[in-house]
């Protein structure tokens, strides 16, 4: 059973749609990247995996139901969603952030317990933001708040993680630590859905690709098959340098020194 699966989806916010008659399969326990120029629709499809978008055509279902068969609190519990942009208008504390995603497990006027404490700091530890908990969110740096946030995620249990560009504005070692986190994650069995835009970060952390241009998917595969020279000139207009990574073998991609 796949994990999430999208049969003939059609969808746009005009007359012309994004995608048409769209399909995709993602495996239990997948590390998948989506990636693709701006406005190819990485952002659209995670957020029709998350119902924020309802399809205009087709159907998605998630672990063999139906996406539209499941209550908020059912979808939540199943399914964590990192936005690309988290903005907090109050300042609240980082402890108090990350329980906002013990949400789903409550009743409409219960207080959080013990269990709920103890999901919230396990959470916080796997992420290495603990020693934050006290500190206001709005106090931290931004690598730091990526992982406040990826923690209030994972205190929802969730068996699928979708993250739309979780890697933006970080700096390499801020990157390489959320990927490192979710790695761990999905040697655990979570599966996980990213957006990328780096290339070379996409091709090293994940174990499939899906290239999109304007809603189409050019190719659905192994670093290997999508990140070729032709294929990156079809998607991004740009004559690319590819070589191997010396340790993982995986294509990286280098820029043309004219275009630099």
């Amino acid at each position: 059973m796949s994990a999430i699966e999208l049969r003939s989806v059609g969808f746009g916010y005009t007359a012309d749609r994004l995608f048409k008659d769209f399909s995709l399969a993602i495996a239990e326990r997948e590390f998948f990247g989506v990636i693709g120029p701006n406005g190819s629709g990485k952002t659209t499809l995670l957020r029709l995996l998350v119902r924020l978008l309802s399809p205009q055509s087709g159907q998605i279902a998630l672990a063999g139901k139906s996406l539209a068969d499941y209550s908020h609190n059912g979808l939540a519990r199943l399914l964590g969603f990192m936005p690309q942009e988290n903005h907090f208008a109050f300042d609240f504390s980082v402890e108090e952030v990350v329980l906002m995603g013990r949400n789903p497990f409550l009743g409409r006027f219960q207080r959080p317990g013990k269990l709920d404490q103890n999901k919230v700091q396990a959470a916080m530890e796997f992420t290495d933001t603990w020693s934050l908990r006290r500190k206001g969110i709005n106090e931290v740096s931004g690598g730091e708040r990526q992982r406040v946030v990826l923690a209030r995620t994972l205190s929802q249990e969730p068996h699928i993680l979708l993250l739309d560009e979780p890697t933006s504005h970080l700096d390499i070692h801020h990157q390489l630590g959320i990927l490192q986190i979710l790695r761990r994650l999905n040697r655990q069995g979570i599966t996980i859905v990213v957006n990328l835009h780096d290339l070379n970060l996409a091709s090293l952390a994940c174990s499939r690709l899906l290239l999109l241009d304007k809603g189409k998917p050019i190719a659905c595969d192994v670093p290997e098959q999508v990140l070729t020279p032709d294929l990156i000139r079809q998607a991004y207009g740009i004559e690319p340098i590819i070589e191997r990574h010396p340790e993982s073998g995986r294509p990286q991609i280098l820029l043309p020194a004219e275009r630099a």
